[in-house]
C-alpha cells in the first residue's frame, strides 16, 4: 500500500515563536520519531509551510489575526530544527489549506496527517484532502497535534471524526495535580501541598481554575488582583511578574506543563488537574457530597461561582 506522511506548518513561529505555545512544543519529539520511522519504512514525506508577505497585516487573516507570523524569510518561517533535515518535499501555502497537496498525494492510498494547529490548518487540510479523496484511508494522528487551546485541538479532533477521518488520540497523561475549592483553596501535587512565594501567585492559580480553562488576559488578571486600582503599565508589570513567579512555582514541582500561554492569554489545561469544582460540574457524586455551599472562601470574586453551585445545589434538592 502506498502511503504518505503530511506534516503540517512545524515552523518556529508556531512552535517557540510568535503564535507559539507549550502544546506545541511538548509534540516535537513524538512529530520526529514519526517522521523518522515514515522514512524508515519507505513512506514520503511531505511537509508545508505557512507563508505569508511582508503585507500580512492588510490581508483579511492579518485584520482577523494582527500577529505577524511566518513571513517568507524570517527566521520564524522556517521549519524547526528538530525536523528541518527530512523536509525535502516542501510546500508553502498562504493559507489555511495547501491547494497543491492533493497533486502530490493523488497516487497513495493511505493518508497520515499531522503538525499544527489542529483547530485550523490541520482540519482544514484533512477536509480538503477528504473532499477531494473520498475513498482514500485519511488519518490524524492527534498525540502528534496540537491546537490553540486544549479545548479546541480536542474539538478538532472531534470534528475530524464526524467527517469519517481515522483520529489516533492516543493517551492523556495521568493527572499529578489536585485543587480543592470547595471551603479554602489548596493546591497539592504527588500528594504534597503546593507553597506558592506570594499570595498573589496563588489566587491567580486559583482564578484560572476558577476560569476552567479559558484564556484571561493581563487586564483581566489584574482588575481580580489589583481591583482597587488603574490598569496601567506598572500594574501591568505587576501581573506580568505574578505570572512568572507562578510559572517558576510550579516549574520547580515539574508541574509547568497546566499552564498554557498564547498571545496575551493564560490558561490552565483541564485535562492534567484533579479538580472537585470540575467534578462537581461533570456530576461526580463524591464531589457533590463535599459541597457544603463554600468555595473558594479565601477570594471574595468567588462568591459569584459560589453562588451559580448554590442554585444548581438547590435545584437537585427539589
Amino acid at each position: 500500500m502506498k502511503k504518505v506522511l503530511v506534516v503540517i506548518d512545524m515552523q518556529k513561529d508556531f512552535v517557540s515563536g510568535s503564535l507559539g505555545s507549550a502544546e506545541a512544543v511538548k509534540i516535537v519529539p513524538a512529530v520526529r520519531k514519526k517522521v523518522e520511522d515514515a522514512l524508515k519504512e519507505g513512506t514520503k514525506v511531505i511537509f508545508t509551510k505557512d507563508t505569508h508577505e511582508k503585507e500580512y497585516l492588510q490581508t483579511q487573516e492579518g485584520k482577523k489575526l494582527p500577529v505577524e507570523h511566518c513571513i517568507r524569510g524570517t527566521d520564524g518561517w522556517q521549519i524547526i530544527p528538530e525536523l528541518e533535515e527530512y523536509a525535502e518535499i516542501v510546500l508553502e501555502k498562504p493559507t489555511f489549506g495547501s491547494i497543491e497537496l492533493p497533486d502530490y498525494v493523488k497516487d497513495v492510498e493511505y493518508i497520515e496527517v499531522i503538525g499544527l494547529c489542529t483547530d485550523i490548518c490541520v482540519i482544514s487540510n484533512v477536509l480538503l484532502l477528504k473532499a477531494h479523496f473520498p475513498e482514500k484511508d485519511i488519518c490524524v494522528d492527534g498525540s502528534c497535534c496540537a491546537g490553540v487551546t486544549i479545548d479546541s485541538h480536542h474539538n478538532a479532533l472531534e470534528a475530524m471524526k464526524m467527517c469519517q477521518i481515522d483520529v489516533i488520540e492516543g493517551t492523556l497523561p495521568e493527572k499529578r495535580v489536585m485543587v480543592q475549592t470547595f471551603g479554602n483553596f489548596q493546591v497539592f501535587i504527588d500528594d504534597k501541598p503546593v507553597n506558592f512565594s506570594r499570595s498573589k501567585s496563588k489566587e491567580l492559580f486559583a482564578f484560572l481554575i476558577d476560569r476552567r480553562g479559558s484564556g484571561v488576559s493581563t487586564a483581566e488578571i489584574a482588575s481580580i488582583l489589583f481591583e482597587d486600582k488603574e490598569y496601567n503599565r506598572s500594574v501591568k508589570n505587576q501581573v506580568q511578574t505574578i505570572i512568572s513567579q507562578l510559572m517558576e512555582g510550579l516549574r520547580a514541582y515539574g508541574a509547568e506543563d497546566i499552564i498554557v500561554r498564547q498571545w496575551n492569554s493564560i490558561a490552565i489545561d483541564t485535562h492534567k488537574i484533579k479538580c472537585d469544582y470540575f467534578d462537581y460540574l461533570e456530576h461526580v457524586d463524591s464531589a457533590r457530597m463535599k459541597y457544603s455551599g463554600e468555595y473558594m472562601i479565601n477570594y471574595s470574586w468567588a462568591e459569584y461561582t459560589n453562588g451559580y453551585l448554590i442554585q444548581q445545589k438547590n435545584r437537585e434538592i427539589e
